[in-house]
């Protein structure tokens, strides 16, 4: 079966989580036998490039969201030159998009009128660039959003199936754009379990990776920008630094927020307390995920699902979250005690003192923890289970389709 992959992130080096989910899913029917395309965009690139990227043919090209003027040129050029490169011999069997500037384009064009769509929400477009230029005063922001809101409405409306990650995002979907719940499917995210998996050595990679001796290493791995609440993870350190609990904080990311976060960690006097790795390559993720004792989902709002919390897991660290999206989904599928009250510093730092009190110092019952927490994302998240209900979604598309046709 000859597919087409559309997205306005690509394919190579994935590291945001819809970037991730779209790798797996790519490479995933690529293993299953299927004849993969994308068509993709990717920031900076200078020119369209052709590649193969996890036995699938994908096609990008160079937008730059600062440039609008240019990025709306490419989308104008690019995507539908691309769809016509790619079905010269065979036609599409079926449209798999991610995101709805590059689907939104070639259903103008008409080239998606033979195809079946199957649309991966995310999250929805206008929240996303609300959050990221709240400061950017409202009546600038409107037109893109009412823009970004009515482009992935005609997207949604146009699929023949919505898949989501989470029911957070279900209900996201029906109450923005009116999607009748029959029209979507729930296919939570996974995590590759051949790559996230427990360390042997986890003191020797604690040494290695020059983790503070003698500490409680907390773990939080996010985008810096401000829906995912790190001043508010900040602020319950101090608050357990007060009360006299001798914890170390490893933030690992880069983003907008970075610098007022620096500022904060100064201000609170945490500089003893709080690490800053910048970003963290793919590959050392799971020694610092093995190595922590614990991670911190701090998330203000918006967590459509949250691939860290099961790639933690994974490697036998627990997870405490805030009550947001699909973190309340995972955890409380797991254990619910490991979820805060809100998302606050106070019950942060209540949680996180919880969960030490009744863990750290009890080898065994820590330890039967971690192996618990590799079980349950072993049974319930792995990249495997995701592609197998996609490749059954699509064949139900295909069917309908079909019924639709006669």
């Amino acid at each position: 079966m000859k597919i087409l992959f559309i997205a306005d992130v690509s394919l190579e080096n994935p590291t945001s989580g819809s970037e991730q989910v779209l790798y797996q899913q790519g490479k995933g029917s690529a293993v299953a036998g299927m004849d993969v395309y994308a068509i993709t965009r990717q920031e900076g690139l200078p020119c369209l490039s052709i590649r193969n990227v996890v036995g699938v043919t994908e096609g990008v090209f160079g937008a730059s969201a600062q440039a609008v003027l240019t990025s709306v040129l490419a989308l104008a050029r690019y995507p539908s030159k691309l769809y016509t490169c790619f079905t010269m011999d065979i036609p599409f069997r079926a449209v798999v998009s991610h995101q709805p500037f590059n689907c939104f384009v070639l259903l103008l064009t008409g080239k998606l009128k033979n195809a079946p769509i199957l649309y991966v929400f995310h999250s929805p477009s206008h929240e996303e660039y609300l959050l990221s230029h709240e400061h950017g005063g409202s009546l600038r922001a409107f037109p893109h959003i009412f823009a970004r809101r009515m482009i992935e409405r005609f997207c949604l409306k146009k699929a023949r199936r919505i898949m989501v990650l989470s029911e957070y995002m279900k209900r996201k979907v029906t109450a923005i754009h009116q999607i009748p719940a029959e029209r979507i499917v729930v296919n939570p995210g996974g995590v590759d379990l051949s790559q996230y998996k427990p360390l042997k050595d986890r003191q020797r990679v604690k040494r290695d990776l020059e983790f503070p001796a003698d500490r409680i290493h907390l773990l939080s791995v996010r985008n810096l920008d401000p829906r995912m609440g790190l001043d508010n993870l900040l602020k319950c350190i101090r608050i357990l630094k007060m009360n006299g609990i001798d914890v170390h904080l490893i933030l690992g990311g880069e983003g907008p927020e970075r610098h007022d976060l620096q500022a904060l960690i100064l201000e609170l006097g945490l500089s003893q307390d709080v690490t800053m790795t910048g970003f963290i390559e793919t590959d050392m993720l799971p020694l610092y995920y093995g190595a922590s004792d614990f991670f911190v989902l701090p998330t203000r709002c918006l967590e459509g699902f949250g691939l860290v919390t099961p790639e933690s897991m994974a490697c036998g660290t627990p997870v405490l979250g805030t009550p947001v999206g699909g973190t309340r989904e995972i955890l409380s599928g797991f254990d619910s005690g490991f979820l805060f009250r809100d998302s606050s510093p106070e019950a942060m730092a209540h949680g996180i003192e919880t969960a030490i009190g009744e863990y750290i110092g009890y080898d065994k019952k820590y330890n039967d923890l971690r192996f618990r927490c590799r079980e349950y994302v072993a049974r319930n998240y792995s990249w495997q289970r995701h592609t197998n209900q996609l490749k059954s979604i699509l064949n139900e598309i295909l069917v309908d389709q079909e019924a639709h046709l006669h």
